[in-house]
């Protein structure tokens, strides 16, 4: 009973993303693209607290 509810609502999504033209691969560098822009303000951001402290 779920499973096929499960089935429809996944070839509802990927139909929608085919019918406005977003292909899944691009979801996924986006995601990939957002996360390594994030992990790198996380890198920076302890050294620019580091100079604004004048250590």
């Amino acid at each position: 009973m779920y499973q096929k509810i499960g089935a429809a609502t996944a070839a509802g999504v990927t139909g929608g993303l085919a019918y406005t033209g977003v292909s899944v691969l691009w979801l996924v560098l986006a995601g990939f693209a957002l996360l390594a822009a994030g992990l790198a303000l996380r890198r920076i951001v302890p050294v620019l607290k580091r100079r604004s402290t004048g250590h």
